[in-house]
């Protein structure tokens, strides 16, 4: 099998793992991932997909270990750095997470979604000041943020420290 053909295979495996995702076939999506061929298993394409597979799966822990090899591999990609944090905040801790976090904002100042999470980690442990200045950089990084924030539930505390939640 040559380069084209190996890529080819490869691509189809990931799109009908993607597709089996979306259905919510966890294991049909697995499958698809381990008929890639073995060359093609550490490419960044299959391990984000494994990233998303294992999230779906709940298994945090293999989450956490590819998405550190992501970080490790592809430290320029801010997502590799939100599905590190997410994955170590439910095998290990939020503050592990936060830690991660924080060097992901360091690399990747402008990317809204780092500073949204540590909002959500900060109200989560209780931390409303910082949650509320974590959220204000993200929605002024990307104001479409506003309404996810109203809906994500690892915010209300923060909402509750208002004398409201985002309902009422």
């Amino acid at each position: 099998m040559n380069d084209a053909d190996i890529h080819l295979k490869t691509m189809r495996h990931l799109n009908a793992a993607a597709g089996y995702l979306t259905l919510g076939m966890v294991q049909e999506a697995n499958d698809e991932i381990e008929e890639i061929p073995a060359a093609m298993k550490v490419t960044g394409e299959v391990m984000r997909a494994r990233v998303d597979i294992y999230s779906a799966a709940k298994s945090w822990d293999l989450m956490r270990e590819v998405a550190d090899f992501l970080v490790r591999q592809w430290p320029e990609n801010s997502q590799h750095w939100i599905s590190l944090a997410y994955a170590t905040r439910r095998c290990r801790s939020i503050e592990e997470a936060v830690v991660h976090l924080f060097d992901a904002v360091a690399l990747h100042p402008g990317e809204p979604m780092i500073p949204f999470t540590l909002a959500c980690y900060a109200a989560q442990t209780g931390r409303i000041d910082d949650a509320r200045a974590c959220l204000a950089r993200a929605i002024a990084l990307d104001p479409d943020l506003r309404l996810m924030a109203l809906d994500d539930p690892d915010l209300e505390p923060l909402w509750e420290s208002l004398g409201k939640t985002p309902a009422t």
